[in-house]
This record gives structure tokens, C-alpha cells and sequence, in this order.
């Protein structure tokens, strides 16, 4: 009988870095604040729940109608992370690539903008 494959192991810390300007900085989001994130209908979220394929908290009192749940900021980025077809380190190698491309005028207005936006992360 073959191995199963195994599946990488995913650097929680890189993903959250890679995605914390996507998500709303707060421990529990809301399905409207993910589907706003990730640019789907809420109804997703909630379906993504209902199949235990997104981990969350149903709060829900037992007459309620509406289905209220809040998810662990981490529980989203480890769900994105899980389905990307691609590394935060890919990415990186990818940009690398194009920035090679660049003649050296492009470079050094690539170079200034991206200082600006290191200064900006800093402060």
C-alpha cells in the first residue's frame, strides 16, 4: 500500500505576516468582515463553517434564527493558507525575478517607494 501524502507543514508566523494587511486586526472577525476580506458572499463563510472546513465559535443562543459565529483570526489565515497555491517565500522568489527585470532607473524609483514603505511599517 503507498505512503499517504503528506501535506507541508505551514508556517503559521510567515502566513500571518503575509496576510496581516487583509484581515481586520482583532483576535474574532465576523463572517461579514472575512467575506469582505477575501472578497466573497457571507453565505460562503457561513457554508465553509457549517462543513468543518473553516474552525469557528457558534454563539448562538438556541432560538435564534441567524447563525452567529466568530472565527479566530488565525483559523482564517491558517484556512488561506491551506488552500494557496503558492508560498509567502514564491511570492518573494517571484517579486526577486520581476525586480531583476528592472532597468536601473526603474530600480532606483522601485528602491525609494519601497523605503517609503518600510518607513511607514516602522512607525
Amino acid at each position: 500500500m503507498p505512503a499517504a501524502a503528506h501535506a507541508p507543514k505551514i508556517d503559521l508566523a510567515e502566513w500571518q505576516d503575509h496576510l496581516d494587511f487583509l484581515l481586520p486586526r482583532k483576535e474574532f472577525l465576523r463572517a461579514g468582515e472575512i467575506a469582505q476580506a477575501i472578497n466573497c458572499d457571507e453565505r460562503t463563510i457561513l457554508r465553509l463553517f457549517d462543513d468543518a472546513r473553516l474552525a469557528g465559535h457558534d454563539i448562538n443562543a438556541s432560538n435564534q434564527q441567524r447563525q452567529q459565529v466568530r472565527y479566530r483570526r488565525a483559523s482564517v489565515i491558517l484556512f488561506l493558507a491551506e488552500r494557496a497555491n503558492y508560498t509567502p517565500s514564491d511570492l518573494r522568489q517571484r517579486l526577486l525575478g520581476i525586480v531583476g527585470t528592472l532597468s536601473l532607473r526603474e530600480l532606483v524609483a522601485f528602491h525609494q517607494a519601497l523605503g517609503e514603505q518600510i518607513r511607514r511599517k516602522q512607525s
